[in-house]
């Protein structure tokens, strides 16, 4: 096959994709969106791998490699798939968003933070899990807020969590008094256990734990096995319904992270993480 013919070969499913996604927008806004998402890396990548299904060039054995590797590529970085699996740990906890009862204290997992280039607390990407606990505390729903959490992962290995959450509460005018800080532990299980000691330490009766909604199974898994009644106070939600559009129907950020998010929790229940 000459060049030419070998070029078209391997550009045709690609444009033919390109075409009907395109084709099938129902406005200029939307259009737009499916061709930025398109020529970004994650939508260049997709492309490609629909060109090296189509080219003439691979045997049968390398165009089937090829065409899986595209199908994965493309279940993993869908939104819509990110969603379902998100909705499935989500879902027992979509009605427990306003609790009508009272806590001792609430007990708010580290993660919903992140520190800004001088250092500063800041709210992270699951912010969320400060803003809800901060709520309930100003509406009277607690007496006492628990921040725990030590990071691992940023450049010095030792920043605490919970001071961080410490601070962004004070400014939304929450008093040190009504404010425990847990810096220690590192992992889910380390702050259940020291969530567990506190508790019988205080002799609390009822109280709640937040994170975010699609981590809560998990939680609960890790309170029963320390054997420690604690009520989910869930926050973070991601799984809310996508419309139908063809900007989701490119792989993207939003997919990828997402996928990853709920695999990770379904691999920490199974493992007992």
């Amino acid at each position: 096959m000459k060049p030419p013919a070998r070029i078209a070969s391997l550009l045709l499913p690609a444009v033919i994709c390109a075409a009907l996604l395109l084709w099938s927008i129902p406005s200029l806004l939307i259009a737009k969106k499916v061709i930025g998402l398109l020529v970004l890396p994650s939508g260049l990548v997709w492309l490609g791998l629909m060109a090296l299904v189509g080219w003439s060039g691979l045997n049968r054995w390398g165009r089937l490699f090829a065409a899986m590797v595209l199908i994965v590529y493309t279940v993993a970085g869908n939104s819509w798939t990110g969603g379902w699996l998100l909705r499935k740990l989500e879902s027992p906890y979509a009605a427990m968003t306003h609790p009508t009862e009272p806590f001792d204290a609430i007990c708010v997992l580290g993660g919903g933070s992140s520190a800004t280039p001088d250092g500063d607390a800041q709210l992270g990407p699951a912010g969320d899990r400060l803003i809800v606990p901060a709520r309930l505390f100003i509406s009277g729903k607690t007496k006492h807020l628990v921040a725990s959490g030590l990071s691992v992962t940023d450049i010095s290995g030792s920043r605490s969590l919970a001071d961080d959450t410490a601070t962004v509460w004070r400014e939304l005018g929450i008093p040190e008094t009504a404010i425990t800080r847990l810096s220690k532990p590192r992992t889910t299980g380390e702050e259940i256990r020291a969530y567990k000691e506190l508790i019988a330490a205080n002799s609390w009766k009822r109280v709640g734990v937040c994170s975010s909604a699609w981590h809560l199974r998990r939680v609960e898994k890790l309170c029963r096995s320390e054997g420690v009644e604690m009520i989910p106070v869930p926050a973070d939600f991601l799984s809310a319904p996508l419309p139908w559009t063809p900007m989701y129907a490119v792989p993207q950020a939003r997919g990828f992270q997402n996928v990853q998010k709920a695999l990770w929790e379904f691999l920490g229940s199974a493992t007992g993480g």
